[in-house]
């Protein structure tokens, strides 16, 4: 892109345009508005401006130098060999900077062998200089190109009219010839003053492999695709593709492979760990919180896997930090979910207050509509990171990483941070297996309840009051016991599990809301029939939703059937199988815990750190009370239930009754019940009232009168009567003549 001729990089207008993207007269205007230095190029035509590379804005020069980059790596692309080198590697090219990368380090290697070079190679090398030298003076005294001057400066060294010293023309010649002369400026031009030493000897990059370009862009090829393939298979594709060439030995191609790998390290990391080349090369010039100054201004959320296997299996670490005080906080689930994710910001918005904005991983239990409408309705910025890319949420990442590799590696049930740690520890159990008696090694796991007891004790005794580099040498209590900016504290807890809670959209029909195969009603519903609502469930009642219309709290609406059932009770069988069986696993974990000892130097550290920061004390914050209109919302829709008239004892459904209420719904469906015995319940459900039928009996008549099963028997039904299908005559009030005829059609629209 730039002029090669010119000593100081300079580019035109268009050159800058295409680099940056843009048309050429926004560029124009940014130059006049910024007052870029320039020197005006005669041309055809009229003036052009050049614009100095070193005296333009960094993000120009950045734009420039990477145009520059793809031009010359572009050019490489498009060499047939090249490209065949990659179609062996899976048609995949190479990344062409890797090969402007060993371009030039050729000449830097060259630059810098130029300088250690001893001996004959030293005065190989001075001599030649000194030929190049004396032309170039020859070329500038006689006023001619120095490609015009080359023939009369050979004939007039050939003749003894130059004088030069004995020794240079031992090492250079007696006599020199044109095409010897231009090949060691090329030499000196692509390689460097010590490629002029003299080709003697196994010499470093004298390889087939590194000296024929076709073969090295074939490798380099194979490489780029497939880093990690072996000399052996390097050396049977070169022998393939090439046949009839000079291809070195298997073992010449193994030492050339290690060579390759060892010069070019970074970019050999690059293509075969690109984690560990972000973690070690990756520049990391600036500073991500530069911009937050006050606490709350931004917080970071993350989930990990857990280091530790637990007595019901490995769980997740979900995080939340607020960067500008590094307060860390840890939650502890099964898995990474959108509920769990939103516990912990509920967790950390109760204790800090609520955010300006958060920084979030790209993941589905992140992005979820169910969380992302929380930080909508408390006026939440979210942030989320591109994929993979780990150092944009920097501070919650290093925060893992601190807790993992500290002591948690010494809880009973740490399994290790990676595939190696894992291997070494297992290998351990299998050594202690064999030196003790059998019963004798104990594995020692927590809970998921005492993990989430560990990392709060971690947070608030060891993390809060240990120095941190990132906050000047001060621990994040003191920090954000000095913040003095306001704190956003939400009044009213109901109102926030409310717009914790799950929350779907529905339309509001005829008969109320239809959730679950249930209608819950209420007076309210009857002004917004036909128009979609948001509904939250009550978690303390399953009979009762929070109905939203248009944002605004509109009603409570009850189901009368489950009125009085939490979700807590739906579940109590479940759960009390699940107590006792967990009651026994920590009866026999405290009783290993006690063997071990392990634990108590655990506990020991902790408690000695809680003893530290139980002599601290924090002044409060300046706080006030943070309201949005789905806050408010949330409050009143809280208000309502609370006011609500609770059923009383003589009308509460119990669980048993529930239970008992569906048995008597669905009594008489069997799943092994034949076709006849379906028409027959049909029948029987069409004869009776419409006020005596449940729901699951109307749900029955709508699926089933309009299923071609039903209306094939009702065609033979309806033209020879219910003799004809051993029914008693009673069934024929549903005949076109009988009294009970339009119960049918209505059933199968759903209107009974």
């Amino acid at each position: 892109m730039a002029d090669g001729n010119r000593s100081v990089e300079q580019f035109d207008l268009p050159q800058i345009a295409a680099a940056l993207n843009r048309n050429k007269s926004s560029v124009i205007r940014r130059a006049a508005k910024e007052g870029w230095a320039f020197i005006e190029q005669a041309v055809r035509g009229g003036q052009r401006r050049l614009y100095p590379l070193a005296l333009l804005p960094e993000d120009v020069q950045s734009a420039l130098r990477r145009a520059e980059s793809l031009q010359a790596a572009n050019a490489i692309a498009v060499s047939p060999h090249y490209q065949a080198g990659a179609i062996v590697g899976r048609r995949l090219s190479i990344n062409d900077a890797v090969e402007a990368r060993v371009t030039q380090r050729c000449r830097e290697q060259g630059a810098a062998a130029a300088a250690g070079l001893t001996g004959v190679s030293k005065a190989r090398m001075d001599a030649k200089l000194d030929v190049l030298a004396r032309l170039t003076a020859y070329a500038q005294v006689r006023r001619l190109g120095q490609c015009a001057a080359l023939d009369e400066f050979c004939r007039a060294y050939n003749a003894g009219e130059i004088d030069v010293a004995q020794d240079v023309r031992e090492h250079a010649g007696e006599t020199l010839s044109p095409i010897t002369v231009r090949r060691w400026k090329k030499l000196v031009k692509t390689q460097g003053p010590a490629a002029l030493a003299g080709a003697y000897g196994n010499r470093k990059g004298a390889s087939v492999l590194d000296s024929e370009p076709e073969i090295n862009r074939f490798v380099i090829g194979l490489l780029a695709e497939k880093p990690h393939i072996s000399s052996v298979l390097m050396h049977r594709a070169l022998c393939t593709r090439f046949k009839g060439a000079a291809i070195p030995t298997e073992r010449n191609v193994a030492r050339w492979l290690a060579n390759w790998k060892q010069e070019n390290a970074r970019d050999f990391m690059a293509l075969t760990n690109p984690d560990g080349y972000k973690n070690r090369y990756l520049s990391a010039f600036g500073k991500m919180d530069e911009q937050i100054t006050a606490a709350n201004q931004l917080w970071m959320m993350d989930s990990t896997p857990a280091d530790v296997m637990l007595a019901d299996g490995r769980h997740s670490i979900l995080g939340v930090i607020d960067v500008a005080t590094r307060r860390l906080r840890f939650l502890v689930s099964k898995t990474s979910t959108a509920e769990a994710v939103g516990q912990l910001a509920r967790r950390a918005i109760l204790e800090w207050g609520v955010p300006e904005a958060v920084k979030l991983d790209n993941g589905k239990d992140y992005a979820s509509v169910r969380f992302n409408r929380l930080l909508a309705a408390l006026h939440i910025e979210p942030r989320f990171s591109m994929p993979f890319a780990g150092w944009e949420k920097a501070f919650i990442e290093r925060a893992f990483r601190t807790f993992s590799h500290g002591l948690l590696e010494l809880l009973p049930g740490y399994v290790g941070h990676n595939v190696a740690e894992a291997q070494e520890i297992r290998a351990r159990q299998s050594f202690a297996e064999r030196l003790f008696e059998k019963n004798k090694v104990v594995e020692i796991k927590l809970t998921a309840s005492e993990l989430q007891d560990f990392c709060d004790r971690w947070c608030d005794d060891v993390y809060a009051h240990t120095a941190h580099e990132g906050l000047g040498g001060i621990t994040p209590f003191n920090k954000a016991a000095a913040t003095r900016n306001v704190v956003k504290r939400i009044e009213d807890e109901r109102a926030l599990d409310l717009l914790l809670g799950e929350g779907f959209e529905r339309t509001v029909v005829k008969k109320g809301l239809r959730i679950e195969g249930l209608h819950y009603i209420a007076p309210e519903l009857a002004t917004v029939i036909g128009e979609p609502v948001l509904v939250r469930m009550d978690d303390a009642d399953l009979g009762r939703a929070v109905v939203y219309h248009n944002e605004q709290f509109l009603c409570v609406a009850e189901c009368p059937e489950i009125t009085g059932i939490s979700r807590q009770e739906v579940a109590a069988h479940a759960r009390r199988k699940q107590t006792e069986r967990t009651q026994s696993a920590k009866k026999l974990l405290r009783e290993a815990s006690r063997k071990a000892g392990l634990g108590e130097l655990v506990a020991e550290i902790m408690d000695e750190s809680a003893r530290q920061a139980a002599t601290l004390a924090a002044l409060p914050a300046p706080n006030v009370v943070h309201l949005t209109p789905a806050l408010e919302a949330a409050t009143e829709a809280a208000d309502a239930l609370e006011a609500a008239e609770k059923p009383t004892p003589a009308t509460t459904v119990t669980l048993e009754n529930l239970v008992d209420l569906r048995d008597a719904m669905r009594r008489e469906q069997v799943q092994d019940e034949t076709s006849e015995q379906r028409f027959r319940r049909a029948l029987d459900t069409l004869m009776k009232p419409e006020d005596e039928r449940n729901d699951i009996e109307r749900r029955f008549l709508k699926s089933h009168c309009n299923s071609p099963e039903f209306k094939g028997r009702w065609s033979l039904f309806e033209d020879f009567g219910p003799a004809s299908l051993g029914l008693p005559d009673t069934y024929a009030a549903l005949l076109p003549d009988g009294a009970a005829y339009d119960r049918l059609y209505r059933a199968q629209q759903g209107e009974i």
